[in-house]
């Protein structure tokens, strides 16, 4: 959106921007650290996944709660189309937690039985 005056980027826009500016460059260096199965790449990974889904956690409570806030109608499809977008950051984020957690519970679990035993 651009503002008729000047023809300058409106100051939203800017911010996206700015935002998008400093998060590209995480996502493709923490992709390819993972990549490169480097230990980094695997803390990063998790990171970036979660900041991702909670974009669309966010942008999916936005639409739900739009409504009632402003005289916008309910977007049953853009809810649809973010859910299904947001998949995309989801699946991997619940293995990535999976695989945390029995990495976890490994250490654990072999120690107990070589104590019982």
């Amino acid at each position: 959106m651009r503002t008729q005056q000047n023809n300058k980027p409106a100051e939203t826009e800017m911010t996206v921007n700015g935002s998008d500016l400093l998060i590209t460059p995480a996502w493709v260096v923490g992709g390819l650290l993972l990549w490169r199965q480097k230990e980094l790449g695997y803390v990063t990974g998790l990171g970036l996944l979660f900041q991702g889904s909670m974009l669309f956690i966010a942008l999916i409570v936005f639409l739900l709660l739009q409504p009632f806030l402003t005289p916008v109608s309910f977007a049953f499809t853009d809810l649809l189309v973010l859910l299904g977008m947001g998949l995309i950051c989801f699946i991997p984020f619940g293995l990535f937690i999976r695989g945390v957690v029995r990495s976890q519970r490994q250490p654990f679990e072999k120690g107990e039985r070589h104590e019982n035993s």
